[in-house]
């Protein structure tokens, strides 16, 4: 493949005639496809254009005569891909050994649209990882740069890398044969859901998936060059816990790169290797989270950390499950907050000096080990026959698909939060609190939840002879002449 590949490359690397300096055959071939993918241009003027080009430049000139010779040129440098048909009630995927059938052998929902000449109801997008970390190693710079994190100078008072963290390490001590191989590739999986149409349309949930090579130096893992896309799953309607369908093809490539890995030529030591890959984490908000993990968001149980020992209890006029006043008992034993009756609820002095403690991935294995999944199974809907203890003891609703992986269980951290979900939220609170906007959360009933469990008679609600009910201003929310303060408005206009 190798071979093939740098063939090519020094086939095109030829300039576009003789004494050319500006343009190659690559590029002028690459930049020809990308004006017309700009552009919009239909297949018929790129027919018309070519020809005039090859007449006003020398007759030497490498340049395809039409769309058709300008595909089947850059045809042996493109990358595997697959279109995979997909039951519409997500019963199963029509690959593999299901390949040839027409009907889900889940739901019997028909492969085909009615009335069409075998038009699929739904098709996703999959693009095998393993040829695409591969040419990362085709160039030696790049090369070079997959083995940053092991060469790297290590800064001792801050952390600048993963491989610095508690999680990489753990994993290097628990496989190091794997970790012997500074090659070895780490990657996280990303993802969350998107609208391609204009928001106000109908809506229509497509979720897209990206791999992060977290061997790169810092100020590379998240450029684009190097960020990979291997799952493009379509909607119409969002897919929920039955994700898992469409990550089969993913999770049975990361089964066989971890296991076996690949052969793979690097271009800066100038020899081959088989190359392995794991999969660290997946990053995602806290509903793709659930979604992923298999744990519910919903309910007293919705922290997937304390499970039944988070101490949550249900607001009476809010409607919905509170943590407040949890994670006092965490504090040293003589913090002056775990004796404070009154900033906290009311008439409650709690033990301080409790440790945090977090389910290793062997526990939370032999939790999950016999719950249903939704991907060799019944699709998670009104039908599903939720785990045991569900709302009682856990909120497991099914045996995520990345348990498949050899080395999931072995993890410290499987599933991270995308910090700017939860910066951007937390930071809308707090603001609409502060300046007292109508989107503020200091409103009625979360003063009356407040009078009933804390000793803060200044919030109470305030009930008038006429009926009538007012609420005092806060002092976390800003007067006027607060708002005024701090804001600086330029001497001159500025000029759009």
């Amino acid at each position: 493949m190798a071979d093939t590949f740098f063939s090519k490359m020094r086939e095109f690397d030829e300039p576009l005639w003789e004494g050319c300096k500006k343009a190659s055959s690559l590029s002028a071939t690459s930049r020809f496809l990308h004006w017309k993918s700009e552009c919009n241009v239909s297949d018929s003027t790129f027919d018309t254009l070519l020809p005039i080009l090859k007449d006003c430049v020398p007759d030497d000139a490498k340049i395809p005569r039409n769309f058709y010779e300008t595909k089947k040129k850059l045809k042996s440098l493109e990358m595997p891909s697959q279109w995979i048909h997909v039951c519409i009630n997500h019963g199963m995927l029509f690959n593999g050994q299901h390949s040839d059938l027409d009907h889900c052998v889940v739901c019997k929902q028909s492969r085909y649209k009615k009335n069409s000449n075998k038009v699929p109801n739904l098709v996703m997008t999959y693009m095998p990882i393993g040829p695409r970390l591969q040419r990362l190693f085709y160039s030696k710079k790049t090369a070079q740069n997959l083995t940053w994190h092991a060469d790297h100078p290590i800064n001792h008072e801050k952390m600048t890398h993963p491989s610095e963290g508690k999680t990489w390490i753990h994993f290097d001590t628990m496989f190091p044969v794997f970790a012997q191989e500074t090659r070895n590739i780490r990657i996280g999986l990303c993802t969350d859901g998107f609208c391609p149409n204009n928001s106000s349309g109908s809506p229509y949930s497509c979720w897209l998936f990206f791999i992060t090579v977290y061997n790169l130096p810092p100020w590379l893992s998240f450029k684009h060059e190097y960020m990979q896309i291997p799952l493009l799953i379509p909607g119409k309607k969002n897919h929920g816990q039955n994700i898992d369908f469409f990550l089969q093809p993913l999770v049975d490539e990361l089964k066989m790169l971890f296991t076996d890995g690949i052969e793979t030529y690097d271009a800066y030591r100038k020899n081959n290797f088989q190359m392995r890959v794991v999969l660290l984490w997946t990053v995602s908000d806290f509903p793709a989270y659930a979604m992923l993990s298999g744990w519910s968001l919903h309910g007293k149980l919705a922290c997937p950390y304390c499970s039944d020992k988070s101490g949550s209890f249900w607001l009476s006029e809010g409607r919905k499950p509170c943590w407040f006043d949890y994670h006092r008992k965490h504090l040293p034993n003589r913090h002056k907050f775990t004796k404070d009756q009154i900033n906290f609820m009311k008439n409650k002095k709690v033990k301080g000096g409790v440790p945090i403690t977090y389910p290793s991935g062997d526990e939370i294995w032999e939790t999950v080990r016999h719950f249903n999944t939704v991907y060799n199974g019944t699709p998670y809907g009104p039908k599903y026959k939720k785990p045991r203890g569900f709302r009682v003891t856990h909120n497991w609703v099914k045996r995520s698909i990345f348990w498949e992986l050899p080395y999931w269980r072995k993890l410290l951290i499987r599933h991270n939060l995308d910090m700017i979900h939860i910066v951007k939220n937390v930071f809308e609170n707090l603001f609409h609190t502060s300046m007292g906007t109508p989107k503020t959360k200091d409103h009625f009933i979360a003063r009356k939840d407040i009078e009933k469990l804390c000793d803060r008679p200044l919030l109470n609600p305030i009930r008038e002879s006429n009926g009538k009910i007012t609420l005092n201003k806060g002092d976390y929310t800003l007067e006027k002449d607060d708002l005024k303060k701090g804001v600086k408005v330029p001497l001159t206009p500025c000029m759009a």
